[in-house]
């Protein structure tokens, strides 16, 4: 299996169970957990309003969720490692230049409205900027972009509800990226 098949198929499985998880009480730990593995990432403070959901860093992988409870925004960051080669950096990024406004996959419910030039960490990025609807219907905004982590491609998604979404906020934590 490619590095890049790997990537794409572990990120979907984490983000399936995210979906699935109910916070466990115990946020100390959740937190410390979480902490420790984003700055394998980046350094970077979540947007306002959202809690540590869960951080792993196994076979390879760095990842990190966050959530705003209640009202249904979502932060992931996924992180390909140790073995990783440009190649897949290359790839994420072809992937993601190829989903122009308009463009929508058969089996989502996201359509891409808007691509951003914008810089993350200081490198030159894309962003994929999209619009739908999650399983209730809720009409949500995402944001996509991958960037150089501090050990290899990373996959940022951001996700919330559209009468949740603050640009200004967005762009600014994005910019804090570092």
């Amino acid at each position: 299996m490619t590095y890049l098949s790997k990537f794409l198929l572990l990120s979907i499985i984490l983000l399936l169970l995210a979906g699935c998880s109910r916070p466990n009480g115990n946020s100390t730990d959740t937190a410390q957990i979480v902490g420790e593995t984003a700055v394998l990432i980046a350094d970077f403070s979540p947007p306002s309003g959202y809690e540590p959901e869960f951080g792993l860093h196994a076979i390879g992988y760095t990842v990190v969720a966050y959530n705003s409870g209640d009202n249904g925004g979502h932060l992931y960051l996924v992180q390909a490692g140790e073995g990783t080669d440009d190649t897949m950096m290359t790839t994420l990024e072809e992937t993601l230049a190829n989903l122009v406004p308009g463009y929508r996959a058969d089996d989502s419910r996201m359509t891409v409205v808007e691509q951003r030039p914008f810089s993350i960490r200081d490198q030159p990025v894309t962003l994929i900027l999209s619009e739908g609807a999650k399983w209730d219907n809720e009409r949500v905004r995402q944001v996509t972009a991958v960037f150089q982590g501090k050990e290899g491609p990373t996959l940022l998604t951001l996700l919330e509800p559209v009468s949740q979404w603050d640009e200004a906020a967005v762009e600014s934590f994005l910019s804090s990226i570092r």
